[in-house]
C-alpha cells in the first residue's frame, strides 16, 4: 500500500515524531477500510499544506464548522489516495490548483479527534499532509469555509498557533533552506 511505504519512509525523516507514525500505521495496517468514512473509529484524511514558490506563503481557510484558520483537506472520496484527496480537497476549498512537490512525499502527519455530531460518533482523523505549490492569486471560498487567504508563514502562526500548524511552518522553513525541493513547478 502507497500509504503504508509512505510512512515506513517519513519515520525514517521524522524521529521525533515515532510515536505518532507508530500509530497511524498500526491503524492503516489494521483496518482494510482506514480510507472510508465508514470506518467509526477514525479514516484516513488527505490535506494540503499550500505554499508559494518562495515559500514566504501559504493558503489558509477559515473553516467554518471548527471556526478556525487551516491547511485545505478532507475526507478520501472512494478510490483515492490521501495525496488525491488533498489535491481534489484544496482545489475545491480554495480554487486553486496547486501542485504536489517532486518526488511525492508525505511532508507531515496528525491523529486528531473529531467530537461527535448528530449523526456521528466521535471519532480520529489520521491527517496525511502534503505540501503544494502554487501562485498566489484569486481564491474561492467554498460552503466549508468563511475565508481562503494567502498570509506570510509568520500570519498563518499568529491566526492559529496550534501545535500542528507550527510543526508544519517549522518543516516549510527547513524545506525550504534546501532549496533544490522547491523549485517552481513547471
Amino acid at each position: 500500500m502507497l500509504l503504508l511505504d509512505q510512512l515506513t519512509r517519513y519515520s525514517g525523516s521524522w524521529p521525533a515524531e515515532s510515536t505518532t507514525t507508530s500509530d497511524f500505521l498500526t491503524f492503516v495496517s489494521s483496518h482494510d477500510d482506514a480510507f472510508q468514512r465508514s470506518c467509526l473509529i477514525g479514516h484516513v484524511t488527505g490535506s494540503a499544506f499550500i505554499v508559494d514558490p518562495t515559500m514566504a506563503m501559504t493558503l489558509l481557510v477559515h473553516h467554518r464548522k471548527l471556526d478556525k484558520w487551516l491547511q485545505p483537506g478532507g475526507h478520501c472520496d472512494p478510490g483515492e489516495t490521501a495525496l488525491t484527496a488533498a489535491v481534489r480537497e484544496a482545489l475545491e476549498e480554495t480554487g486553486v490548483s496547486a501542485t504536489a512537490l517532486s518526488p511525492v512525499q508525505l511532508f507531515d502527519i496528525d491523529i486528531h479527534a473529531i467530537p461527535a455530531r448528530a449523526d456521528v460518533p466521535a471519532h480520529l482523523h489520521y491527517d496525511a499532509r502534503f505540501i503544494l505549490v502554487a501562485e498566489p492569486g484569486i481564491t474561492a471560498v467554498s460552503h466549508e469555509s468563511h475565508a481562503v487567504e494567502w498570509v506570510s508563514l509568520e500570519e498563518a502562526l499568529r491566526r492559529n498557533p496550534e501545535e500542528s500548524i507550527a510543526r508544519m511552518i517549522a518543516k516549510a522553513r527547513a524545506l525550504s533552506a534546501t532549496e533544490a525541493l522547491f523549485a517552481a513547478p513547471s
